[in-house]
């Protein structure tokens, strides 16, 4: 192919192959490679992705994949490339909400099915743990006792601790394919599974969609501008910051050339400040 191939992470693109109906059985393929629930369970049904409001001035949530088992059981899969703080809070809340959607004022807890979070990322979660697959359930610390009857459940993938080598695990073919880069990785995940082999090539088939290249350029940009501009709040602060402590130590009477020292600005700019204080 003489076109780049899109990235599968990108969380756009991951709902393009794994929120599509048509899909369905490479979505059902990657679950089962890791989330612990019988076979029969996986009739699954896409779900509205976003997460439903109690009030106006509720805050939104938009899910990347939501589907339903055959129980009724409710899985959210997440896709984050970059950082992103509060991590796990955004994790709570969208648990949380997807618990409480599922009964009405009047209706009897009995109805609440388990809701099953999964966020795969390509940054590491937890620093020194090797260990790229987490299940995250309610534990006594104590005892190890699990409180089986608390209808929530977390999965966490991490792509940045995942090994080259084949690990005996069904899932690291397919973590292979989300992390990989070049064609020969591509390629080298989807030897050994047909499914995998199938999503890459609706990978293939989207990287040559001019109309999905174009969307998908037009919101890696909108995204590098949001970043860009948070970048430019951030030092802005910095610099305020910088200048809020000049002014302060020139109050107390500290020569320019310390206050340099301290804050880093230029004595041209502690000159200014002097002026004013």
């Amino acid at each position: 192919m003489s076109i780049s191939v899109l990235p599968p992470t990108n969380d756009w693109i991951f709902k393009l192959l794994f929120g599509d109906e048509r899909n369905k059985s490479t979505l059902i393929d990657l679950l089962k490679s890791f989330v612990e629930l019988p076979d029969e369970e996986y009739e699954l049904t896409f779900l509205d992705p976003h997460v439903k409001r109690e009030a106006e001035d509720d805050k939104l949530g938009i899910l990347d994949v939501k589907v339903k088992t055959k129980t009724g059981k409710v899985i959210d899969i997440e896709i984050q490339v970059e950082p992103m703080k509060d991590i796990g809070k955004r994790l709570s809340f969208y648990k949380s909400k997807l618990i409480a959607e599922q009964i009405g004022k009047k209706e009897h807890y009995s109805k609440i099915q388990r809701v099953i979070c999964v966020c795969i990322t390509s940054k590491p979660l937890f620093l020194g743990v090797k260990g790229y697959l987490n299940n995250f359930r309610f534990y006594n610390r104590e005892n190890g006792l699990c409180f089986e009857d608390m209808p929530e459940e977390i999965y966490t993938l991490e792509l940045s601790k995942v090994p080259d080598a084949a690990d005996g695990s069904a899932v690291w073919g397919w973590l292979q394919f989300l992390r990989a880069k070049t064609m020969e990785e591509f390629e080298m995940a989807a030897e050994r599974n047909p499914e995998i082999r199938k999503a890459l090539e609706n990978l293939y088939e989207l990287s040559q969609n001019a109309e999905v290249r174009e969307e998908y350029e037009r919101r890696l940009k909108a995204w590098r501008d949001y970043a860009s501009q948070m970048d430019g709040h951030f030092w802005e602060g910095v610099e305020q910051t910088k200048r809020e402590n000049a002014r302060n130590a020139l109050a107390e009477g500290l020569p320019m050339e310390v206050v340099q020292r301290i804050t880093g600005l230029d004595i041209e700019t502690i000159s200014g400040l002097k002026e004013g204080v």
